[in-house]
């Protein structure tokens, strides 16, 4: 017996070797958020609110939002909570037949109404959904364009919608300037104003054979009356009784002179009294018109910008830039602007706050990095200390995250109005959209004030902010939301600026601030910077130098796979396209002398370019816009338009999730991971 265990142990002992485990597999990627995070559940008037790009509310008084920047429909339920509505909150692969506060994000909420049954309906992107009032989930109700069978008149866009009295979509397609309607029913389509070109209305003329002026706002009458705005300084109304186009003036008695742009309706609202509610964002006021007399007055504002308070009369409250309004079935007027949403008492003409703070993102000089508020992160630069450096472009941010998750404001925050793009104190400097970050070897902080066509230093004990050099950059952004990055570079001598609005990067000296153009041409309004060599440039954003000193710009469109990354030889500026057929390339970054990195907005991922071999490989996202995978491998994570990139020294990855208002990092693998849906949709 003794011998038999004798045996067993050697050949256990002599086996061992055999046992031990193959060569390990190659370590694979891991994502997480540093910085930026979701607020839900939030009390209304404690939710930190950026520009609403639509709003609707249902019958039970709930309120829906969107905000464009985010890719979100938020709801403000009866309990004066805000959750998110639609939007991404899992890792799904399609909305479709998911639950709508569950379904994956959609790119480009905008235009949303809510009908009689309280279903919602939402654009998102070139589709049509409609999320059920029962049951939560979302279908498809039509792509566009869309065209019925058989038929010749189509829907091309959507701007605007409304539903009717008579259950059908009314909606302003912006494609080719008309007014039309969708049978829900049958699906056809009809037009009811507008022929289909440009130009001031024709009142007295039948409808569809008049021209109009960008149509931007809409509203149906309970007898079937469309009322709908343009770019011109009156409200036009259509009736089904002869299908002729009527103007309704908005002058004030009071005010002599002739209307002018300045004037034109920013939104239009009924009520069930026939009142007609006139939004002028220009003149920070709504107006209300008596349909019955034509009798119009101002109903909220006083002209002036600003907050002065809650539980003010209407008429001496400031609202500024209201770009929407609608009536409740109350009665109650709803006013979105100036980063909140209120509500005027229909008794008793007082205002008060519903959703806002007054703030797009939180506005703590201090808060902890994962409840911290960005808006438009455009680039997050590491510092060898371990903090990192970041624009939150639509907060007017320049941020500091330290290494113990603490996120900070470093520069930005204040009133233009007082400041103008002077230097100053550095949390009293009025910033507009900062996007490129560059820490020189002191680590001393320069960052492009992109909108005031500054580069800015903030000097190295953080109290004060100087202008380094300005450049004559003419184009500003516009939109919702960030559609290109600037960035900032630098060698020894030299800073390099892209202008993505401007077509063009500048080269600015560091020893003396003198401005030059490197590539494209001197922005101006006729058309894309053209290189000497004929290399037109679309929109440069993403930077990188190379170690001789070579640059690489993205070169990116915002549709359309017509994106490429484009590399300045140092010596004579000559342009040469080293990667093409990309989807709105945004952020550069060099991992080593040979692997370039790139940021596709339009494609939601990351990736790295071998320049040696010329091969491509896929370091971060799914390829899907939507946020999910913190804690899995970074290929296997949602990514929304992701702007800039950059590397520490320990070759971790940074990425301004800009759609998802985040930070993240990735720590970077060998390996390639295997990634598994983790979240079945409801069926």
């Amino acid at each position: 017996m003794r011998t038999r265990r004798f045996l067993y142990f050697l050949w256990f002992f002599l086996s061992a070797p055999l046992a031990k485990p193959q060569a390990g597999r190659l370590p694979i990627s891991s994502i997480d958020t540093i910085a930026g995070s979701e607020a839900t559940n939030v009390p209304g008037p404690e939710f930190s609110l950026p520009y609403v790009s639509g709003l609707a509310e249902d019958s039970d008084g709930n309120v829906y939002f969107s905000i464009q920047a985010k890719d979100r429909v938020y709801r403000l339920g009866v309990d004066g909570r805000v959750n998110i509505f639609l939007g991404s909150r899992a890792n799904e692969k399609s909305i479709i037949g998911g639950v709508s506060g569950n379904a994956s994000l959609l790119h480009g909420h905008r235009a949303l109404t809510v009908d009689a049954s309280n279903n919602v309906y939402v654009v998102c992107g070139n589709t049509l959904v409609r999320i059920d009032a029962a049951t939560g989930l979302i279908s498809t109700v039509f792509t566009i364009p869309y065209t019925p069978p058989g038929a010749s008149d189509s829907i091309l866009n959507i701007t605007e919608m409304a539903v009717g009295p008579d259950g059908n979509l009314y909606l302003i397609d912006g494609s080719d300037y008309r007014i039309k309607t969708y049978s829900f029913v049958s699906g056809a389509v009809s037009i009811l104003a507008g022929n289909g070109t440009r130009g001031p209305a024709q009142p007295g003329v039948p409808a569809i054979s008049s021209p109009l002026k960008y149509p931007r706002a809409l509203t149906i009458g309970s007898d079937g009356t469309v009322y709908f705005s343009t770019q011109e300084p009156c409200v036009f109304r259509l009736t089904s009784k002869d299908g002729r186009l009527r103007a309704i003036e908005i002058a004030l008695a009071e005010e002599k002179t002739p209307l002018d742009d300045y004037d034109i309706p920013s939104s239009i609202a009924l009520d069930e009294r026939g009142h007609l509610f006139v939004g002028q964002a220009n003149r920070s006021r709504v107006l209300r018109i008596v349909l019955r007399t034509g009798a119009v007055s101002v109903y909220a504002g006083t002209g002036a910008q600003g907050f002065n308070g809650d539980g003010i009369p209407a008429d001496r409250v400031t609202v500024t830039g209201p770009n929407y309004v609608l009536s409740d079935p109350a009665g109650n007027l709803i006013i979105s602007g100036d980063y909140r949403i209120r509500s005027v008492d229909s008794s008793t003409r007082l205002i008060s706050t519903i959703v806002g703070n007054g703030h797009p993102v939180m506005d703590d000089a201090h808060a902890p990095a994962l409840q911290g508020g960005l808006w438009e992160p455009a680039n997050a630069i590491p510092a060898p200390d371990g903090s990192v450096f970041i624009t939150s472009s639509f907060g007017d941010r320049l941020l500091r995250l330290d290494s113990h998750g603490e996120l900070a404001s470093l520069a930005g925050g204040g009133k233009f109005a007082a400041m103008g793009s002077e230097p100053g104190p550095a949390t009293q400097v009025a910033l507009s959209r900062p996007q490129g970050i560059w820490l020189d070897k002191n680590n001393e902080v320069f960052f492009s004030d992109d909108d005031n066509r500054i580069i800015r230093h903030l000097i190295p004990n953080g109290d004060e902010v100087t202008n380094f050099a300005t450049t004559p950059k003419n184009f500003h952004s516009s939109g919702g939301f960030l559609q290109y990055a600037g960035a900032l570079v630098a060698d020894e001598n030299y800073f390099y600026l892209s202008d993505p609005n401007g077509g063009c990067v500048w080269r600015i000296s560091r020893k003396d601030a003198t401005v030059e153009l490197y590539i494209g041409k001197s922005p101006d309004i006729r058309g894309p910077a053209k290189d000497a060599d004929g290399t037109r440039l679309a929109a440069p954003s993403g930077l990188a130098l190379d170690s001789t000193g070579n640059l690489y710009v993205a070169d990116g469109y915002l549709e359309g796979k017509e994106g490429r990354i484009l590399r300045v030889d140092v010596a004579s500026r000559s342009i040469t396209t080293i990667l093409s057929n990309l989807l709105q390339p945004s952020g550069l970054a060099f991992q080593s002398p040979e692997a370039l990195c790139f940021s596709e907005s339009g494609a939601h991922q990351v990736r790295c370019l071998n320049l040696a071999t010329h091969t491509v490989k896929l370091v971060a996202g799914t390829g899907e816009a939507g946020f999910s995978g913190d804690g899995d491998p970074a290929e296997c994570a949602q990514l929304n338009r992701p702007s800039g990139i950059s590397f520490d020294q320990n070759g971790d990855l940074y990425i301004a999730d800009t759609g998802n208002q985040r930070v993240r990092r990735v720590h970077m693998g060998m390996g390639q991971a295997s990634c598994h849906s983790q979240v079945r949709l409801k069926q």
